[in-house]
């Protein structure tokens, strides 16, 4: 009874923490978007342009965070369809890797791709784990100094594909929770916008459905590498 009550009272601790979390993800940018229109409608602002670019960022950086927060309840719900299929995974990694590499050139980040030849073929859902891959590589770009690279290669135990940047790197204490909802390191760059802090729980999520597994490697000050295990096709 006592182990339960304190499994209980971990968990309203949690749910606490991440209501507190979310609530100040939420009021953030809307203080935000709040003073700069308010600035905009009584002339106080010199540069309205500034003030609309700041706003639109600011809104679009709630509509990450609530498209975030509904893609977890429909995961938590089961509410979701996996359309299981043989897919080649590097043809996937480097269509995602395409699409971010504008993101990755505005940041002065150098974004590569590793692979060998040969498609490496896993069952899997090409949207998620275009997705997962998407995640990875937006959250990296956030962190990266100068370079990430993407690598998919084969292992005899499954098919791995990882994300290495060359960013400030995570603390031994930080490491545990990355996974967990709304995480954002203490070492995050100043200077760049932040995510939703749910990227990392919502690749969690899916290659768990998918049968995978994610970790993750990190020494402070030397970057970090993301790693997401296929089980091979029998």
């Amino acid at each position: 009874i006592n182990s339960m009550a304190e499994s209980m009272e971990r968990a309203r601790g949690v749910e606490r923490q991440f209501l507190l979390s979310v609530s100040h993800d939420l009021r953030t940018p809307m203080t935000s978007i709040q003073g700069y229109a308010e600035a905009i409608i009584d002339e106080a602002t010199d540069d309205p342009q500034h003030a609309g670019r700041v706003i639109l960022a600011e809104s679009r950086r709630l509509d990450r965070l609530v498209s975030d927060l509904l893609e977890l309840a429909r995961l938590d719900a089961q509410h979701f369809t996996l359309m299981i299929r043989q897919i080649d995974l590097i043809d996937i990694a480097k269509k995602s890797a395409d699409g971010l590499r504008l993101s990755a050139s505005k940041m002065e980040v150098d974004l590569v791709v590793a692979s060998p030849p040969e498609p490496l073929l896993i069952e899997g859902d090409p949207d998620r784990v275009g997705q997962v891959i998407g995640n990875l590589l937006e959250n990296a770009i956030r962190y990266a100094n100068t370079k990430i690279v993407l690598n998919v290669r084969s292992l005899d135990d499954g098919i791995e594909l990882s994300v290495t940047d060359d960013g400030p790197g995570i603390s031994t204490e930080d490491l545990p929770h990355v996974f967990e909802r709304l995480y954002v390191s203490r070492h995050q760059p100043l200077e760049r916008e932040s995510g939703s802090g749910l990227g990392l729980a919502i690749v969690k999520e899916l290659v768990t459905a998918m049968g995978g597994e994610a970790q993750i490697f990190s020494t402070l000050g030397s970057g970090t590498t993301i790693k997401v295990i296929f089980p091979k096709i029998n």
